[in-house]
């Protein structure tokens, strides 16, 4: 994971200086603010991130934790002003660590760290009030993730064998946002999310004749969050976008709340 990271933020930076040269060289050639586009605007941008989930499975009755990183690239579509729709694709690691399969011909218990996986997503921000320095609107995104295949020795019997694993989750975020635009070239704002995850991790185990396979049935513990981000534009048609999340979630095990967090940086050039 710490390979992906590393790969992936090295883009971002090299992004941005090819971004951000040209556009502060044409920001001194004008000298003015260009005129505001009066047609659709494309957005194209790459970005990182990262979140962490408690899982809940066994019918509410067991939880382990999921944790997913990955990098993307992101096509975007302003069709009016306020309201863009947009479209992305990526790959990722997810670690589903603590996941227990019982209904193999001996059971499993998963501890083989992250697996890789591509995945997909649509998204839609709309601006609907406007009130002084203030906007409100609303946000909605859904990315699938399809993880690969990933194939596991079974150890600690007689005979040797095999398990594969493979995992597939969605992720669904929609809810009001506020921004506060009274910053020259700082745009924060605040939003308050319906943030359901889930999916299915399917193991099949081979060990001489005996074989099985199991799917289980996985969701996050929390489905209401909250975030708070920057839009940093420092030239005009470039900007840099930073976000923290937090989904508070009720205890399985024990008592009292948890939290999962999550994270994100985007550059995007306009054109």
């Amino acid at each position: 994971m710490r390979a992906c990271w590393k790969g992936t933020a090295v883009a971002l930076v090299l992004l941005a200086g090819a971004l951000v040269g040209p556009a502060a060289l044409r920001a001194q050639d004008v000298g003015e603010a260009p005129p505001a586009p009066t047609g659709p605007v494309t957005k194209l941008g790459i970005g990182i991130e990262y979140f962490s989930r408690t899982l809940s499975w066994d019918n509410d009755l067991r939880s382990s934790p999921l944790t997913a990183a990955y990098g993307v690239v992101k096509l975007d579509v302003e069709l009016v002003r306020g309201f863009t729709v947009g479209a992305c694709l990526g790959y990722g690691l997810s670690n589903f660590n603590g996941l227990v399969f019982r209904g193999l011909p001996f059971s499993l218990d998963y501890e083989a760290g992250s697996s890789g996986g591509f995945l997909a997503g649509v998204g839609l921000e709309a601006t609907g009030i406007k009130a002084g320095d203030f906007e409100i609107g609303v946000m909605g995104r859904y990315v699938l993730s399809l993880g690969g295949t990933q194939t596991l020795s079974v150890t600690g019997l007689n005979s040797s064998g095999s398990a594969e694993a493979k995992a597939t989750w969605m992720r669904v975020q929609a809810g009001p946002v506020v921004r506060y635009t009274g910053y020259e070239d700082f745009t924060p704002y605040l939003a308050l999310t319906y943030d359901r995850l889930w999916g299915t991790f399917t193991m099949t185990e081979t060990v001489q004749e005996l074989n099985g396979s199991e799917d289980k049935k996985i969701a996050g513990a929390g489905s209401i969050g909250a975030a708070f981000g920057v839009l940093y534009e420092p030239f005009p048609n470039f900007r840099l976008r930073g976000e923290v999340g937090a989904i508070p979630y009720k205890k399985i095990v024990g008592s009292g709340l948890g939290f999962d967090l999550g994270g994100s940086l985007n550059a995007v050039l306009s054109f």
